[in-house]
């Protein structure tokens, strides 16, 4: 580009800096800013919010606030955008007085406050359990005549959820219907996954066939929800049927499904279809992660099923894959007993 005698401008650093900080390479950024001052071509607002939103999304708050003090002191005014990433910024790092305050002085601001901006504190909220505050929020957005839309309601009920407060949930549910906003699939998905964690597992099977009667769409992650919940009920062979048509569905079951009955079949001792399932995923093109592996090793561990444990054990680490914690443990305890052939020792060591 310089080479053809086209000088870069604003926007040609800003898309650099954008790029480089997607590839967390902090110091090229901040010398491509001191480039761009060398050349007097001066950063504006969105050079700077690429920086900070880049910053937030690492969780390197204290850094980007750090962006937008210098922004105010060279008399450029931070953006709504700025503030809302400042704001995803501190609610990643479980900040929320900080957030809060991001927002309060959005607020003082006039018209910088919108419905994203709600969304984002409101979300915060929810992800750290903070329903209530979460609430509140949500009342102040309709005291300000702020619009709220799908996604402050599904929020707000996955939150309650959450929390295990599902006739809230409920609640907020009708309320949205109430409201005008039509529930999409997220919603849904929300309430299946809530009404299993609360174990119940006929409200949530009479509302799955409610929705396959209203012929919605339901997506893989809504039977992964289900196939999961009717594990956990001990529904072993409702779930397997459910997995089993999938296909005449029109649905690919994804590393997460397999996942799921891996998991479901172990924990009811069906260790060798476990087995085959795994085999079966990687010969219709889904292959295992590093859960898929975890998973099957915790269960045939905790069947007894050692020697068939360390195979997996083996075929994991020569994937490039690692035990979590709790396969760690395992691994730890059979070793403090002797019930692992010494042969397989250094193979251990990989873990």
């Amino acid at each position: 580009m310089i080479g053809r005698g086209i000088a870069p401008d604003v926007i040609t650093y800003t898309s650099l800096i954008h790029g480089v900080c997607k590839l967390g390479k902090w110091k090229e950024a901040t010398r491509l800013l001191t480039e761009m001052a060398s050349k007097n071509i001066f950063p504006d607002v969105c050079t700077f919010t690429t920086l900070v939103d880049s910053l937030c999304k690492e969780g390197m708050a204290a850094e980007a606030k750090s962006v937008v003090e210098i922004m105010i002191e060279r008399n450029i005014e931070p953006d709504n955008f700025t503030y809302n990433s400042l704001m995803v910024g501190y609610c990643l790092r479980g900040e929320m007085d900080e957030a809060k305050k991001v927002f309060d002085l959005m607020a003082s601001k006039g018209s910088m406050v919108d419905t994203r901006s709600y969304n984002i504190l409101i979300n915060g909220y929810c992800k750290h359990k903070k329903i209530d505050e979460a609430y509140k929020v949500f009342q102040e957005m309709a005291h300000r005549e702020v619009v709220a839309d799908t996604i402050t309601y599904n929020t707000l009920i996955d939150g309650f959820c959450k929390v295990g407060r599902m006739q809230e949930a409920e609640k907020f549910f009708c309320k949205m219907k109430g409201c005008g906003y039509r529930p999409n699939v997220r919603t849904y998905n929300i309430l299946l996954d809530g009404l299993f964690r609360d174990q119940q597992l006929s409200m949530a099977m009479e509302l799955f066939r409610e929705l396959e009667g209203k012929k919605l769409n339901l997506d893989i992650v809504s039977y992964n929800i289900i196939i999961d919940g009717l594990f956990k009920a001990g529904e072993i062979q409702s779930a397997r049927d459910l997995f089993c048509g999938l296909t005449s569905k029109g649905l690919q079951p994804n590393v997460r499904t397999y996942n799921v009955i891996i998991r479901g079949l172990c924990n009811g001792g069906l260790l060798s279809e476990a087995e085959k399932v795994l085999r079966e995923m990687e010969e219709k093109g889904c292959f295992p992660n590093g859960f898929t592996y975890n998973i099957i090793i915790q269960g045939f561990i905790n069947n007894n099923e050692t020697s068939r444990a360390m195979g997996f054990i083996e075929e994991m680490v020569e994937r490039g894959f690692s035990a979590d914690a709790s396969t760690a443990e395992l691994v730890v305890d059979l070793l403090s007993k002797d019930k692992v052939d010494p042969a397989l020792l250094p193979l251990l060591k990989n873990l």
